[in-house]
């Protein structure tokens, strides 16, 4: 099973996406149908925000002082959980 924390920074989300936790969750479950996915435990989060927080992270992470749609955020070795995959910010 394929699991998604969901943080919702930014209000307007719940204007665009009813429930997004209901919403990914339902596109997740499909997904690990797939044969790919298929008894798979892996965990990720998803950060909902708005461009000027986008901006800023872009440019603490990548030194690019423009927004973007999405940065992903990829878990190294280290971590002790091996299921968790990493971050998105949208």
């Amino acid at each position: 099973m394929i699991k998604a924390n969901v943080i919702l920074d930014y209000p307007i989300w719940q204007q665009k996406i009813k429930k997004p936790y209901n919403y990914i969750k339902s596109k997740l479950t499909k997904l690990s149908k797939a044969s790919n996915f298929k008894n798979k435990k892996q965990e990720f989060t998803i950060f909902l925000t708005n461009n000027k927080k986008m901006k800023r992270l872009n440019k603490k992470f990548r030194n690019k002082n423009k927004t973007t749609d999405i940065l992903s955020f990829p878990i190294n070795n280290i971590y002790k959980k091996k299921n968790y995959i990493g971050d998105m910010a949208l």
